[in-house]
C-alpha cells in the first residue's frame, strides 16, 4: 500500500458485512480488541505514513467500547480515529448516536472524525456544530450524491445551498468517472462495477429509471458512453421537461 504513495493508510475495523466479520476482520475486531491493537501497532511501526483507524461504537448496544478503543488507538501512535456512530449489530439501521463523538474527544487528543448517515450538507454542518468533531467521513452519501463534498464545503462556508449541477456537468463527470473505472479495473469489470453509481448521477432526471435499467446490461465502455451521450442530448433538447409521447420515445 505504501508503494502507491497514498496520503494515509486507513485500517477499516468497522465493516459490518457478514463474510468480512466471519473472517475476524472489519467490525469482527470489536470482539477482539487486543488483536485490533496488534494490527494497528504493526502497521504504524512498519510504514512511514500516517495511519488512521475507522471503527464503530461496539459490537452491540450492550458492548459499546469506543472510549476504550479510542484510548488504545491513540497509544499506538495512530494519527486519527473515524467513528461510525452505530454498533455492528445495527449495520446501517437506526439513527447514529453522535453523542459519543464528544465523549471520545474528551478522552483523547487525536483527531476524531464522525461517520454514519451524513448524506446532506445540513447533516454535515449539524455534526460539526453538535459534536465538535475534527472532520467527517462520507461513504454511501457520496454514491447517492457525487457532489456532496462540493455542496458541503459551500454550505459550511456560506450557510446557503449550492445550486444543483447542470445536465452538462452531471454527464461530464459521470462519463469521466466511468472511463476512470475502466482504466483502473479493466473494461468489463470497470463497466459492470460502475453500475451502482448511475442512480446518484441520474437522480431526478426525466426518464432516469428506464436509462438506469438499460445501463445494467452494458459490459463494454464504448456503447455505454454512447448511450449516455444520447440520453444527455435528449435532455438538453428539452425532453426532460416535456411529458409528450415523443419525448418518452426519444429517451
Amino acid at each position: 500500500a505504501e508503494s502507491l504513495q497514498p496520503d494515509v493508510i486507513d485500517i477499516n475495523c468497522g465493516c459490518w458485512v457478514r463474510n468480512v466479520v466471519g473472517c475476524g476482520a472489519g467490525s469482527g475486531l470489536l470482539r477482539d480488541i487486543p488483536k485490533m491493537e496488534r494490527i494497528i501497532l504493526a502497521v504504524v511501526k512498519n510504514v512511514g505514513l500516517p495511519v488512521t483507524i475507522k471503527t464503530r461504537l461496539g459490537w452491540d448496544a450492550e458492548s459499546i467500547k469506543i472510549i476504550e478503543i479510542a484510548k488504545m488507538v491513540e497509544q499506538t501512535g495512530a494519527a486519527a480515529l473515524t467513528i461510525h456512530c452505530r454498533t455492528r449489530s445495527q449495520a446501517h439501521k437506526g439513527e447514529p448516536d453522535y453523542s459519543w463523538i464528544s465523549k471520545v474527544k474528551s478522552a483523547v487528543s487525536i483527531p476524531i472524525i464522525a461517520n454514519g448517515s451524513l448524506e446532506t450538507p445540513q447533516k454535515i454542518a449539524q455534526a460539526f456544530q453538535e459534536t465538535g468533531c475534527d472532520g467527517v467521513m462520507i461513504g454511501r452519501g457520496a454514491i447517492e450524491n457525487p457532489w456532496i463534498f462540493q455542496q458541503a464545503k459551500h454550505f459550511l462556508a456560506s450557510g446557503s445551498p449550492l445550486p444543483d449541477p447542470t445536465i452538462e456537468e452531471r454527464f461530464r463527470v459521470l462519463i469521466e468517472h466511468l472511463m476512470l473505472s475502466t482504466e483502473c479495473k479493466g473494461e468489463r469489470k470497470g463497466v459492470m462495477e460502475f453500475r451502482k453509481h448511475y442512480s446518484g448521477y441520474l437522480k431526478g432526471l426525466y426518464g432516469a429509471s428506464k436509462v438506469r435499467q438499460e445501463m445494467m446490461h452494458y459490459t463494454e465502455l464504448e456503447p455505454a458512453v454512447q448511450r449516455l451521450y444520447q440520453y444527455q442530448d435528449v435532455l438538453l433538447a428539452g425532453a426532460a421537461v416535456e411529458s409528450t409521447s415523443a419525448a418518452r420515445e426519444a429517451i
